[in-house]
């Protein structure tokens, strides 16, 4: 038993040191530095919005202590992705992982640091996958993995090494979470095309509400989501959905507070069709709706993100704040992300 123990582990440490040569340390000049994953051979790096503050005398240092210039290809702030580029080439890239089912072992590998304490060392955590949340080309992978700070854009791999997304702070609100590897790659094809695509907006605001015993027979659930605004012009308004409506689910799925409404929602593309079902006068109806862009990622928007002043206007309550115009858990909630 004992050196079938010391076999696994000696494994895991192999895994760390190679999947550590793909993971880099993002220097935006500030005191604290971000972790990146080495996209391509021909010099793509990726990393968080919120984890690289600026946009010009970037760098980033690998596995050696080689210190590399980067540049800025684009952001991504709904899925807090930013896209870099170095002069190099031959460099070391993981394998994008098919898995990513709860339950699975996961390892995070990152390289954080400050500045002050010279070549960025590999830190490493384990866990299992915990939760995997449908997203709009792909998931958000949750993690029971202890994340330090620095761990935003770190690769989560699987236990062959292979890279099952890239990790955010942000997007468990502080807990282990991770942008899957085929929504990174979808946000990575968007900014080199210079064409990004919009997740599905609804267009309402919602609270929690308990529904009276006789709307709980004909709803077969006890709770929904009271709508207390409707957006003009949008999805919903088009949809005929309107103040006081109760909606308790699109697709089939129950909706029973805003996060999950706006979970849902997360999952389907500006321009998709969904199906609410929602409760109006104590009648159920079914009423289909076509996502439209959240107003964040029309118009200014860009002005917006580019101030660091984007707002995301969501199906939760509240409206998020970010450096970059990043979503925060859907567009619901504030305040300032760890890296």
């Amino acid at each position: 038993m004992e050196n079938e123990l010391q076999a696994f582990s000696n494994s895991l440490a192999d895994i760390v040191d190679t999947v550590g040569q793909s993971v880099v340390r993002v220097d935006d000049g500030s005191r604290l530095t971000a972790t990146g994953i080495i996209w391509s051979s021909d010099g793509l790096i990726v990393t968080t919005s919120h984890g690289t503050e600026r946009d010009e005398d970037l760098k980033v240092e690998r596995h050696d202590g080689t210190r590399l210039a980067a540049t800025l290809v684009g952001r991504d702030p709904r899925n807090d992705v930013a896209l870099l580029r170095v002069d190099a080439k031959e460099l070391p890239t993981l394998t994008a992982s098919s898995g990513g089912r709860v339950g699975e072992l996961a390892l995070v590998v990152a390289r954080p640091g400050f500045i002050q304490n010279g070549p960025a060392g590999v830190k490493a955590s384990h866990g299992i996958i915990s939760a995997r949340l449908p997203l709009a080309g792909g998931a958000v992978l949750n993690t029971d993995a202890t994340f330090d700070f620095g761990f935003s854009g770190s690769a989560l791999v699987d236990a062959s090494g292979r890279l099952l997304g890239m990790a955010n702070l942000a997007l468990g609100h502080g807990q282990g979470s991770a942008l899957s590897t085929s929504a990174v790659q979808m946000a990575v094809d968007d900014l080199l095309a210079g064409t990004p695509r919009a997740r599905g907006f609804l267009g309402v605001r919602t609270q929690f509400a308990e529904l009276t015993q006789s709307t709980t027979e004909a709803a077969g659930q006890e709770t929904g989501l009271l709508v207390v605004h409707v957006e003009q012009g949008s999805a919903a308004d088009a949809a005929g959905l309107m103040l006081g409506d109760t909606i308790l689910g699109i697709d089939g799925e129950p909706t029973y507070d805003p996060r999950e409404l706006s979970r849902i929602l997360g999952a389907h593309l500006a321009g998709e069709s969904i199906q609410v079902k929602f409760l109006r006068g104590g009648v159920l109806q079914v009423v289909a709706a076509t996502l439209g862009v959240a107003a964040a990622e029309s118009g200014d928007a860009g002005q917006r993100q580019r101030r660091g002043m984007g707002r995301g206007r969501g199906e939760g309550r509240g409206a998020g704040r970010g450096r970059h115009g990043h979503w925060q858990g859907y567009w619901d909630g504030g305040g300032r992300p760890g890296r």
